[in-house]
């Protein structure tokens, strides 16, 4: 009360004090995201080359949406982007996070005194820089000099060295291979804080009810994990459907174009091809996908969480 008879007193000032205080905030937001969304959206409905000045380039509408739309190279990215890139890496580093977060919880790495080093060493992956694991696990594959056909040669398993990451029947099997290894740590880490927010009590009462590991897995830990669950979902699906590095950084997006997806296509568009409209229109495209992916997936959190 006393604080709003002080704001009257100081007038027409003192109302806008807090429209100034958030003014930076509010400004550096729009500089940082509002701007760059708003042009790329201007170059999505221009023909516009990276050799033309600031402002230039001729508008063509939805031209650049039909284009997209119409290339065979844009299904085939997508499905790439979605099956490969997203739900297979996303599955299996769910899987595998949830099942290493609840070993590396287990009592008898604390009656060992391993703790600190177990998650020093789940840690490891992701402290590599993507460029430097991509280069390490490029080598490892490699059909010649790598590690795993020397390998596989010195134990009589194959007779001339296997081009991993140059034939189709296993080359995304690498890929998914490269990216949950980099990024299994993530998951790990958000699980294993979501299962020691979990209430010991709980535990305790399942065993008095007669519940073994399995049951209270189902029944205490997951229902419990089920917020953390949803949001590291969420997060590393938006990210696994924009990631550029690996797949650029692994094949290219070859062998030919069998690896290709969404966001090698739209570098490849904007900074190969010069059509730097192609590539706003592609990355406006993926945008979209997220965004109503995101909705639906929250809308359906939401639901659960009321029933």
């Amino acid at each position: 009360m006393s604080a709003a008879l002080s704001l009257r007193r100081r007038g027409p000032s003192g109302r806008l004090t807090p429209y100034g205080l958030i003014a930076p905030g509010v400004t550096i937001l729009i500089l940082l995201f509002a701007v760059p969304a708003a042009y790329n959206i201007w170059l999505s409905l221009h023909d516009v080359t990276p050799y033309d000045a600031l402002g230039d380039g001729q508008f063509v509408g939805a031209g650049n949406f039909r284009s997209v739309l119409k290339n065979p190279l844009t299904l085939s990215s997508l499905k790439n982007t979605v099956l490969w890139l997203t739900l297979v890496t996303v599955a299996i580093r769910l899987v595998l996070g949830l099942g290493i977060a609840l070993l590396l919880q287990a009592s008898v790495l604390r009656r060992l005194r391993l703790v600190g080093l177990t998650r020093t060493l789940v840690l490891i992956p992701w402290m590599i820089p993507p460029t430097v694991a991509v280069a390490a696990w490029r080598w490892l594959l490699d059909g010649q000099a790598g590690l795993l056909n020397q390998l596989l040669m010195r134990f009589g398993l194959i007779d001339q060295g296997v081009p991993f990451l140059g034939q189709t029947s296993t080359v995304w099997w690498c890929i998914v291979a490269i990216i949950s290894w980099r990024e299994l740590p993530f998951v790990i880490i958000v699980l294993m804080a979501g299962l020691q927010a979990i209430p010991h009590d709980q535990y305790e009462a399942a065993a008095i009810d007669g519940a073994g590991r399995l049951r209270s897995l189902l029944y205490v830990t997951l229902p419990n994990l089920r917020p953390v669950l949803g949001v590291v979902a969420l997060m590393i699906t938006i990210n696994s459907f924009n990631n550029f590095v690996y797949v650029w950084l692994t094949t290219g997006g070859g062998p030919g174009t069998y690896t290709q997806v969404l966001a090698t296509q739209l570098f490849s568009a904007a900074f190969v091809d010069n059509q730097l409209g192609s590539g706003a229109a592609i990355g406006l495209l993926m945008s979209a996908c997220m965004v109503v992916f995101s909705l639906v997936y929250l809308g359906v959190l939401q639901r659960r969480a009321r029933a």
